[in-house]
């Protein structure tokens, strides 16, 4: 074997560990971001399958690419692309710790910092995924308009991923949970945040997730409520809107417990595990939210292993708001699965 091949071969491995350590590192970072030991990591986890699926579809294509191209010497694009993608991750890692000094700006009831450490999560994922279409390409020949060939194809396998999931978060039914329980234990009814309207009135969502826990108190399913959710800048918080609003029902109000820093779903996933799943004397959470969201409430519940019921909303939709909702949640649910964020 001549030196060039030589180099070349370890070219190769060198690419390949270099991505199975990035694939490492995001396991960690995913477990750490969260608060969760590793020792709670589940290889049979949706997101981790698809971390690991990427990462050997990636070291496969770049085995079988090099031994397949023995007349070329491709070390600089192996090296350089498993760099470019451990780069991004390191960067979307380190933003994601460091305090940036974002302005206090909210788009999609989401901070401009957590969207904009989504937006570098998920630019490692697509070069990642750039990376193996391009590999894949030239294995079966492809020899014209590289580039240009696989930023279609991988904008397709993007594609894919949101139709499968979008088919699941619609296939997937989260069954009510209301069987009555003892008065004796603790049952809570855990309402998540919902967005707050002008004048710090409840929107629809988050007044049809009180009216169900609500609903819930009443037929002696739980008897306790946790309200949930911060704010954007200039309105009361989601859990004190929520409260305001359940004053109205007449229940007895040294029975809701309110909670207002959460920001996002995952952290109110992460407050139960915290604060609630282990109270003295619990019976049973059953988190409230509308269908739409509770596939990924589930799935984030499965992460943190949080044992909980799940009880949907009243809330009705119109066809093309429904669908938005349902969108935005197949993108949501997605990228928690690969970066748990």
């Amino acid at each position: 074997m001549s030196k060039k091949q030589k180099n070349k071969y370890l070219a190769a491995a060198l690419a390949c560990l270099i991505l199975i350590l990035d694939l490492l590192f995001l396991y960690y970072e995913k477990y750490n971001n969260q608060g969760l030991p590793i020792r709670n990591f589940k290889i049979l986890y949706t997101g981790n399958i698809l971390n690991f699926l990427t990462t050997l579809l990636a070291v496969a294509g770049t085995i079988i690419y090099t031994i397949k191209n023995k007349s070329k010497n491709n070390s600089a694009f192996l090296i350089s692309f498993s760099l470019i993608i451990t780069a991004v991750l390191i960067l979307a890692s380190v933003s994601d710790k460091i305090n940036i000094p974002f302005p206090n700006i909210y788009f999609m009831d989401h901070p401009l910092k957590k969207i904009f450490i989504g937006f570098l999560f998920a630019s490692f994922e697509f070069i990642q995924l750039l990376f193996i279409v391009i590999l894949w390409i030239n294995i079966f020949g492809g020899k014209q308009m590289v580039i240009l060939r696989a930023l279609v194809n991988t904008a397709a396998v993007i594609m894919f991923f949101l139709i499968t999931t979008f088919a699941y978060i619609n296939m997937k039914k989260v069954n009510d949970d209301k069987d009555k329980t003892s008065r004796r234990s603790i049952n809570i009814a855990v309402v998540l945040g919902a967005a707050v309207w002008s004048h710090n009135a409840p929107s629809p969502s988050l007044a049809a997730r009180v009216d169900k826990a609500v609903e819930l108190y009443n037929n002696n399913v739980v008897n306790r409520i946790q309200l949930t959710g911060s704010n954007a800048p200039g309105e009361l918080s989601e859990a004190e809107v929520a409260y305001n609003y359940i004053k109205l029902s007449g229940i007895n109000l040294s029975d809701v417990w309110v909670e207002s820093k959460t920001v996002s779903t995952s952290e109110q996933i992460r407050f139960i595990r915290d604060h609630l799943q282990n109270i003295p004397n619990l019976g049973k959470i059953i988190i409230v939210s509308d269908s739409y969201h509770l596939t990924r409430v589930r799935e984030i519940c499965k992460f943190f292993n949080v044992k909980a019921g799940f009880s949907a909303s009243d809330l009705k939709l119109k066809f093309e708001h429904n669908l938005y909702y349902k969108l935005k949640e197949s993108v949501a649910l997605l990228v928690f699965w690969f970066f748990a964020i």
